[in-house]
């Protein structure tokens, strides 16, 4: 059986206080922002890593401060159809964004983590 899912590549904490832990992680990360928006910002670290803060909201993805993990994936629908067949509770259906496709899942006692595949 195919092995879905590599070492973790991307990081994010969901955070109530955006702004107080973008000044922190900044400063503990000591790298530039590499993109942010309204309820997001990302650093990233090198070798295809991305360290993340997301706000808080009522998707159930982000829906608590916690850190989550992301697994780079090469083909998102296979991972994830994969995944569904070993029983994995998932969370979202595949999002398309600009920079990558996206599906969130919640392991046996409830911490969520992400797949991703890059768009080309």
């Amino acid at each position: 059986m195919e092995r879905p899912l590599d070492w973790p590549t991307w990081i994010g904490v969901v955070a109530e206080d955006l702004e107080g832990q973008r000044r922190f992680w900044g400063a503990v990360l000591g790298v530039p922002e590499a993109a942010a928006g309204s309820d997001f910002v990302q650093w990233e670290l090198g070798g295809g890593r991305t360290f993340e803060l997301i706000r808080r909201s009522d998707q159930p993805e982000y829906d608590r401060p916690r850190f989550q993990v992301g697994f780079a994936v090469d083909d998102i629908e296979r991972a994830r159809d994969e995944l569904l067949s070993r029983g994995v509770q998932p969370i979202t259906d595949v999002v398309d964004g600009d920079i990558s496709k996206w599906a969130y899942f919640r392991d046996p006692e409830g911490n969520v983590f992400e797949i991703t595949e890059r768009n080309e």
